[in-house]
């Protein structure tokens, strides 16, 4: 027999959760960052495009994440209402408004601050993210010269994340903490300053950070945002060298597997020849014949396994780590798990 079908009762589904290291090269965490030079001068007036490793020194260095800052009245960029520029700040308050908040939401809301009308976005590259941003398994150092930050989400406590009725769902708290050591809240959102609100806003299934720039403004960062009027104030520039100066970005990832177990079995009367040229002898006419020994007892060693499709092509090869002894005194059973 060369072929042998699969029955429903051969193949066995089961879904899991994995997660690894979001970043270049599967690493779990980086400490360095770098922005091209060639990016920053001609769109960094709308967002900053990072990478862990130089770009201009190592071709094989790809983008990470992306920084943007938006105000809802254009501050901080070139252009005023209703006459020329770009005022890109309101482009992204307006972009990312329309993609998480509900119709007719004009303002976003960090805890307590129900008005806020300035956000940083991190926005991880949708390659590096594949499915979703795993909750709980990131933690953003953030540094100035006034003092240092660490900030994660608040998942562990804020179980099914928060009520709101956003586009992607769920979203969580971004607070002062660790997960170092175990995971440690420092001060829970809704303990957060009354006017200034949280630290920002975290949506897995989107791969984006959202901060609040009036927070990072407090006291334990004092990181400060220009809201000038047509100005190129650059303010994710700003982000940038506090995550620079604060070295540290750890972020998991996290995907649903399918995998497929095809159970491969080999019974007494079925592989028991092989086209190796160890089972055959020639003859003194020059044709091929079993090895005499093998006619009565044949043996083989099953070394891997291949898929075929309806239509007898070859899709797939399962390696064993070791032969396998096969005859029709000795049965065989293979299970073979195609992920997806």
């Amino acid at each position: 027999m060369v072929y042998k079908f699969f029955t429903n009762e051969d193949i066995a589904e089961d879904i899991g959760i994995v997660t690894s290291g979001i970043w270049q090269d599967g690493a779990s965490n980086i400490t360095n960052f770098f922005s091209s030079s060639t990016q920053y001068t001609n769109t960094g007036d709308y967002n900053i495009d990072v990478y862990r490793y130089d770009p201009a020194a190592n071709a094989s260095a790809s983008v990470q994440f992306g920084i943007v800052y938006g105000h809802k009245e254009g501050s901080g960029s070139l252009g005023t209402k209703g006459a020329t520029g770009d005022r890109t700040s309101a482009a992204v308050f307006g972009q990312f408004n329309n993609l998480i908040n509900p119709p007719q939401t004009t303002n976003f809301t960090f805890s307590n601050n129900t008005s806020a009308k300035a956000i940083y976005a991190i926005s991880i590259n949708r390659a590096r993210m594949r499915e979703a941003i795993e909750p709980g398994g990131w933690e953003l150092h953030l540094s100035s010269s006034i003092g240092k930050i660490k900030l994660i989400d608040d998942s562990s406590t804020n179980k099914g994340g928060n009520g709101n009725q956003r586009n992607f769902s769920p979203e969580f708290n971004i607070v002062s903490g660790t997960l170092i050591g175990g995971t440690t809240i420092d001060t829970a959102a809704a303990s957060e300053d009354s006017t200034l609100g949280s630290y920002g806003t975290f949506y897995p299934s989107l791969g984006t950070l959202l901060l609040n720039p009036e927070r990072l403004g407090g006291a334990t960062l004092n990181l400060p945002h220009s809201t000038g009027s047509n100005s190129d104030d650059r303010n994710q520039k700003t982000l940038f060298n506090a995550i620079v100066d604060g070295a540290y970005f750890q972020m998991k990832r996290k995907e649903e597997i399918t995998s497929l177990h095809y159970f491969v079995r080999a019974t007494s009367n079925n592989f028991n020849s092989t086209t190796n040229e160890s089972y055959y002898t020639e003859s003194i006419a020059g044709v091929k014949e079993i090895i005499p020994g093998m006619k009565t007892d044949p043996k083989t060693y099953i070394t891997s396994v291949g898929m075929y499709n309806d239509s007898s092509e070859l899709i797939a090869i399962a390696k064993l780590s070791r032969p396998i002894l096969k005859s029709r005194a000795r049965e065989a059973l293979i299970k073979v798990k195609l992920d997806f």
